[in-house]
């Protein structure tokens, strides 16, 4: 699993779409996947913020051990 984008950079994502381009648009110019994007406007929008979620006993999140 690779590592996560910097909210830097995911500032970068939302405010492309805030200027009026379209999901699609945004992922190919980052060339990320649009589910990435669709995601990084969902968070923004229900926490108001793009910071990536805390992973307090360093494993990948989404394993059980």
């Amino acid at each position: 699993m690779g590592k996560p984008h910097p909210t830097e950079l995911r500032t970068r994502f939302v405010d492309f779409i805030e200027e009026g381009n379209t999901h699609r648009a945004t992922a190919a110019h980052f060339r990320v996947s649009v589910k990435f994007v669709n995601d990084m406007v969902k968070l923004k929008r229900e926490t108001g913020a793009l910071a990536q979620a805390e992973n307090d006993d360093n494993q990948p999140q989404g394993l059980s051990l």
